[in-house]
């Protein structure tokens, strides 16, 4: 299969602001639901910060907009010490 470079932009509450995250995928990843494509983006970013357990997090709402070719995402991430840190991601191709 191809593989089709993405980009996702990620502004949270408790981090730096704003983070831009570019990965690869195969060509069918952005074909799946939104909250696949969420939870995909999640793995990527555990396996790029090279964490040994999973990133957990919480999702809200996962909204697809055709016409800009993009994925909108609310959530929070659950931190280790039992906290929530909200946070908006939006993916789509790079």
């Amino acid at each position: 299969m191809t593989k089709i470079n993405y980009r996702a932009v990620i502004m949270d509450y408790a981090g730096d602001g704003e983070r831009t995250f570019d990965f690869e995928a195969e060509d069918s990843f952005f074909e799946l639901p939104a909250d696949e494509v969420v939870e995909g983006l999640i793995r990527k970013l555990g396996e790029n910060d090279g964490l040994k357990t999973p990133l957990r997090y919480e999702l809200n709402a996962a909204k697809r907009y055709p016409e800009k070719n993009l994925i909108c995402a609310i959530g929070a991430m659950l931190l280790i010490d039992g906290t929530k840190s909200p946070f908006i991601a939006m993916i789509g191709p790079a």
